[in-house]
């Protein structure tokens, strides 16, 4: 299909409420609609960038929500290729990855779930917006102008996020898709990123992120501003589906920590666990005057402890990165894994993940422990199930033990006949 041309909205002035990334949250979006009509801001002064459909549970009815409010919106990536019939969402993750691996999970059940007045509507989305606002001309994306699926972070080379003020003519750039909230200005230009709504930052809070513009001082003005919502609900909503959505990503909306940080680069990745000061995020754009925080639900969410070093969950998270030293051979070994682990054949998902699961506990794995249990949920095994599984593994183990007694009793009888 021809994606629909650029909107541009001319002036807009008055406060302007931004987000991205509502990831099919529909407890999310919907707290997002009643706090903006709490602060009285009109759908016109609404803009969304993209990726509405996504990780949880609720793909069609957050698209519906969304044209019901009758705010401006782009689409993103996972828009972009719903409406294409494309069989990814098209961030290009490393086949293997985990990534890769929960996409064709949310990306097959978002595909399955969205109806035709979702799609419909998604075809309606410009993939830019464009208008002026205090005097700055301002270009609503996605990824980059170079593509919407190329992840900007606060730490990318200013080089990089030039050729968009280049390729657009903008003085600020409103994005989204890497999913972390801030701001990033040199010489008169000003990226934002209002972060993602229905997914937390990484920061150990379940906290989600919007950013609201300001004009009356006749300079934008950007603040940022977290999202308290129903997270039980949406975690609930996702594991009615746990076997066609990542349960990893439901663990996320509560722990507010992240399964992997492949796409992320070392500077944000470090920062993980550390909860973000809303005051402090805006701080490379005009000054924000001060503020009263607005309360978010933080109360009993394990914090991150100093691990182990010889057995990291990091390592887990970052398991792809084995193919930096050798990518062919790396490459090789994720092919083969994948094609052994993932998918019915001979055995079904299920078995194969029980049969891991029940390795791992006999050659005593954390990393593959923490790994098939959730593989094995995924899967459709239940808690009895897997414990049963890891018996059988304690019973074979337990027979190897005591086979090697038949060696100690020919001995004893050697010695003493």
């Amino acid at each position: 299909m021809t994606a629909p041309q650029p909107i541009d909205l001319g002036n807009r002035s008055g406060p302007l409420l931004v987000f991205g990334g509502v990831y099919s949250n529909l407890e999310a979006l919907t707290a997002l609609r009643t706090e903006a009509e709490r602060r009285g801001i009109p759908p016109g002064n609404v803009i969304c960038t993209g990726d509405t459909p996504g990780y949880c549970a609720d793909p069609e009815a957050c698209l519906n929500l969304q044209e019901n409010w009758g705010i401006y919106g782009i689409a993103g990536n996972v828009e972009i290729n719903l409406r294409s019939g494309v069989e990814d969402c098209g961030c290009n993750f490393s086949d293997g990855s985990r990534c890769d691996m929960f996409a064709r999970l949310w990306y097959a059940y978002a595909r399955a779930e969205v109806g035709e007045r979702g799609m419909a509507y998604m075809r309606t989305l410009p993939e830019r917006l464009s208008f002026f606002y205090a005097g700055r001309r301002v270009h609503v994306l996605h990824g980059s102008a170079e593509h919407e699926s190329e992840f900007v972070w606060k730490s990318t080379d200013w080089a990089v996020k030039q050729r968009s003020f280049d390729r657009t003519g903008a003085d600020v750039i409103l994005a989204s898709h890497s999913g972390l909230p801030f701001t990033d200005g040199r010489d008169g230009k000003l990226w934002i990123n209002s972060g993602a709504l229905g997914m937390p930052a990484n920061d150990g809070t379940p906290r989600t992120w919007y950013a609201i513009l300001d004009d009356t001082e006749g300079a934008i003005r950007v603040t940022f501003h977290p999202l308290p919502y129903d997270v039980a609900t949406a975690r609930a909503k996702m594991l009615q589906h746990r076997t066609r959505l990542p349960l990893s990503y439901a663990t996320t909306l509560v722990t507010g920590i992240w399964d992997n940080t492949e796409i992320m680069p070392p500077t944000e990745a470090a920062e993980e666990g550390r909860a973000m000061d809303p005051d402090r995020l805006g701080e490379s754009s005009t000054p924000a005057p001060r503020r009263p925080s607005i309360p978010h639900p933080t109360t009993d969410i394990p914090q991150p402890t100093t691990m182990n070093p010889y057995s990291d969950p990091k390592d887990l998270r970052t398991f792809g990165k084995i193919t930096e030293w050798q990518e062919e051979m790396g490459e090789k070994f994720f092919n083969w894994y994948s094609g052994v682990t993932e998918g019915d054949s001979a055995l079904t998902e299920r078995e194969k993940a029980l049969i891991a699961l029940a390795v791992s506990h006999a050659i005593q794995c954390s990393y593959c422990i923490d790994a098939y249990t959730t593989n094995s949920l995924q899967a459709g095994a239940d808690e009895e199930q897997m414990m049963e599984a890891v018996h059988v593994a304690a019973a074979v183990k337990a027979g190897t033990t005591l086979i090697y007694a038949r060696q100690m009793q020919r001995q004893v009888e050697k010695v003493t006949m």
